[in-house]
């Protein structure tokens, strides 16, 4: 242990060169880029090496740099999993969830006040984002995860397996056979850029033997929100996340086109850090949308 730096430089280094560059380190960490460069100094004349070259550009990791930074991650891992496990929650009566925009807005808002009245001691923080969760980096409990699983840094709960389908407004569908692939084929298009649904898109093309290139999209995008609310416009023709859309289909904003059901590549997952799932707000919060959602999807497949 004698050998071993000040504990403060081997932080700073790790932020520096994970983001390879001293003045988002040095916002990071909330000091200054002079404290950023102090502490890398320190640390190589400590290790007698340089651990990066600087220009006024850019500051890249040497190659014994190289070499430290993986250490550094796995023994910062350690330390943050040793402390997490013996302090436990930090902030036991509030909950931060980050999920995609579409499930927040379509399914998690409109029914969230029921966990909130069940759990009025917890207040509930929502983070809609696009983008997979780091946990070391964010402030995160929960992540709401559609997707195809491999969170390889934290455990994946899978809660429900989700179904594709098509879908339009039936506004769009005056002197149509919904079921006619002909007829469907003709309407304007809403693209789901996502790859497995394109993937299952181009699929059924095939089986139908159409060729897809034939298709000019009125809009598209990977995010549910604005397509979901292109298709009840009456705007066009969805492959969508059946659950995605199944608040519409009961209103009769939305109708099924082409009895078509398969199953999607996107499946609903809880995600977080193993230990998190332990902490008493997370698990309510499981405990309340589990059920909640095999109740919400139990019917999918009457409309």
């Amino acid at each position: 242990m004698k050998n071993l730096p000040p504990l403060k430089s081997l932080q700073y280094f790790l932020v520096a060169g994970q983001s390879k560059n001293f003045k988002q380190a040095a916002e990071q960490l909330h000091v200054t880029q002079a404290a950023v460069s102090q502490q890398i100094r320190l640390l190589e004349e400590h290790v007698q090496s340089k651990l990066f070259e600087r220009s006024n550009k850019q500051t890249v990791l040497t190659e014994n740099g190289r070499q430290l930074l993986p250490f550094m991650q796995r023994a910062f891992k350690e330390l943050s999993s040793g402390i997490q496990i013996i302090t436990g929650d930090q902030n036991p009566t509030v909950l931060r969830i980050s999920t995609v925009h579409s499930f927040t807005s379509l399914w998690l808002i409109p029914r969230l006040q029921e966990f909130q009245q069940l759990h009025p001691e917890i207040m509930v923080q929502l983070a809609p984002s696009s983008e997979l969760i780091d946990f070391k980096q964010s402030n995160i409990d929960l992540a709401i995860r559609m997707g195809r699983g491999g969170h390889s840094d934290a455990v994946q709960k899978k809660i429900y397996d989700d179904t594709l389908t098509f879908v339009a407004s039936p506004k769009l569908l005056l002197g149509i056979n919904k079921d006619n692939p002909e007829h469907i084929f003709r309407l304007p298009w809403i693209e789901d850029t996502s790859i497995g649904i394109q993937k299952m898109f181009q699929d059924y093309c095939e089986s139908i033997n159409f060729n897809p290139e034939k298709l000019v999209p009125v809009i598209q995008t990977n995010d549910a929100l604005p397509l979901i609310d292109s298709a009840v416009q009456g705007r066009g023709f969805l492959l969508v996340n059946t659950s995605l859309v199944i608040e519409h289909l009961r209103a009769g904003r939305l109708v099924k086109l082409l009895e078509y059901s398969n199953k999607s590549p996107y499946s609903l997952y809880l995600v977080a850090p193993e230990q998190q799932f332990t902490w008493k707000k997370v698990k309510l919060f499981e405990d309340w949308i589990v059920p909640k959602l095999l109740e919400s999807f139990s019917d999918l497949d009457i409309y």
